[in-house]
């Protein structure tokens, strides 16, 4: 992923920090799961894409130092003025080796530019015996999008994330021993798909994270096309992301 992305990846989340807790549905769901595995406590643990640290209050109570970590300025500011925060590109990860015994990441690694890098910078940063509690957008969501712009111009204009497969062997060959690991369909269900491309857009998930990826034409006619053609379940637009769980030791 080119510096401009990264850079467009932060401006994105950045505007959409103020809504993000609002729409984030979802990820709220996810992280609920990831909770139910956090079952001791730790000495210091990152969050690891904190985002607008809607996570803080729960987190801080299964550790003594917590670190919120996110690529947007705008995400960290909705935290707590005390907490401890770090502006930081999760690919570029400004941490010692064996400086944290738990990394908590929910809805963030999609966005990494280098999988199996940031894996084994993960597994470097954590101390022996330490854990990492994942969840990892994967292949196959936003596939309502993606099929509404079909019927418009036949291109792709949702971004392709990693296989579930892939994502097994990087954590493996990055030296993780995977205790637990598994996917899920969470679906956000609206009343229109304006309402569903509206959620999209409001958590920062509009972002292409691939150059080659095609940008979706802003136009009035195309986007009413874009509305008309969305496939509805029982008169409802679903918006599906499936997400991959992982629990991992060193």
């Amino acid at each position: 992923m080119s510096a401009v992305l990264k850079l467009n990846i932060a401006h994105k989340f950045s505007r959409a920090s103020a809504q993000y807790i609002k729409h984030a549905n979802v990820q709220q769901r996810s992280a609920e799961i990831l909770f139910a595995g956090l079952n001791r406590r730790y000495n210091t643990m990152l969050d690891l894409g904190a985002g607008p640290m809607q996570h803080h209050g729960v987190l801080s109570q299964k550790c003594d130092t917590l670190v919120a970590l996110d690529l947007s300025e705008g995400m960290l500011k909705q935290g707590p003025a005390s907490a401890m925060k770090v502006c930081a590109d999760m690919d570029a990860l400004p941490l010692q080796a064996e400086s944290v015994e738990c990394v908590f990441s929910n809805f963030a690694m999609q966005w990494s530019s280098d999988l199996p890098t940031l894996f084994s910078r993960l597994n470097t940063v954590l101390k022996a015996g330490g854990s990492a509690h994942l969840s990892i957008v994967i292949d196959g969501s936003l596939r309502e999008i993606a099929k509404a712009w079909q019927g418009v111009d036949g291109h792709c204009h949702v971004n392709q994330f990693t296989r579930f497969e892939d994502i097994q062997q990087i954590a493996r060959q990055a030296g993780f021993s995977i205790r637990s690991m598994s996917k899920r369909c969470l679906v956000d269900i609206y009343n229109t798909p304006r309402e569903a491309l509206k959620s999209v857009k409001s958590i920062g998930a509009n972002q292409l994270n691939n150059a080659d990826t095609r940008r979706g034409l802003v136009g009035k006619e195309s986007y009413q096309a874009l509305l008309k053609a969305y496939p509805l379940v029982d008169g409802f637009a679903h918006v599906s992301y499936e997400v991959a769980f992982l629990e991992l030791t060193k």
